[in-house]
């Protein structure tokens, strides 16, 4: 298991480090469309009260519908209100009990802003000054944070860090994945990302770390209320898209807040 996980990862990462360096805005925003697909197709199958294939479906287009607005400069806010409508005119079509649908509306709201919403930054990121440098800032630095928390946790783990969201995450894993944020981010800084001076890539590493760690137990948290292990199988080793990018999600809207005020 562990060397899928490691083989998985790394077939995943090169394409992925290819495209953002040598391919166009636009061709990174259709990859980044391909992964907010199936991150909201995942999410919606959490619904903690049960979902169906329409309704998954809505999910996935809103999300793109919100990634292009954010990438276009539209006003994406306006899918919302669409989406819960769509989803309570559904419910009344369907006849389905009025407490389960209204809940579903809730869930795919959700799914619209989490997927299509926060994961859509990583296309605002990519398409201003220094595009490929914050995508390879947020990408590498949030997935050495995965790295380092999972085996500093699996070696060295002891407190729970979360219990009731994830009995398995520790505090040493949480502080090792810190650590290894920081360290890369510190790195890069000599040549990957000349952007953050070391001084600045070290304490932008240590948010974009603790962010992301929130957004790994949000997911999780996701996970529990659905009852379930994984939100998927599509990546041996690892599960769904979502358990893979749990923490960018989070992670890119909040480089992209540090950007926008100024900060770095």
């Amino acid at each position: 298991m562990h060397r899928l996980r490691v083989l998985s990862a790394f077939l995943l990462l090169l394409p992925f480090l290819l495209l953002v360096q040598f391919g166009s805005s636009f061709q990174f925003n259709l990859l980044l469309s391909l992964a907010i697909l199936l991150c909201a197709w995942e999410f919606a199958w959490l619904c903690p009260v049960g979902a169906e294939p329409g309704m998954a479906a809505l999910v996935a287009v809103g999300s793109l519908a919100w990634q292009w607005a954010m990438v276009l400069g539209g006003a994406p806010t306006i899918i919302g209100p669409l989406i819960a409508a769509g989803m309570l005119v559904r419910a009344l079509i369907s006849r389905e009990d009025f407490r389960t649908g209204v809940l579903r509306a809730a869930w795919a709201l959700l799914g619209v802003v989490y997927a299509g919403g926060l994961l859509g930054y990583g296309g605002v990121l990519r398409e201003g000054p220094d595009g490929r440098q914050l995508v390879y800032f947020v990408a590498l630095t949030t997935w050495a944070g995965d790295i380092g928390a999972y085996y500093a946790g699996s070696r060295l783990g002891r407190r729970p860090l979360a219990p009731r969201i994830s009995p398995k995450k520790t505090v040493e894993g949480a502080l090792g994945g810190i650590a290894a944020t920081v360290l890369v981010a510190g790195l890069g800084s000599q040549g990957i990302w000349p952007r953050f001076p070391l001084v600045t890539a070290l304490w932008v590493g240590a948010v974009v770390a603790t962010i992301g760690m929130l957004g790994d137990l949000a997911e999780s948290a996701v996970k529990r209320a659905a009852g379930v292990k994984d939100s998927g199988a599509i990546i041996p080793g690892h599960g769904g898209v979502l358990d893979r990018l749990d923490s960018v999600i989070f992670s890119c809207p909040a480089l992209y807040a540090l950007v926008w005020m100024g900060w770095v």
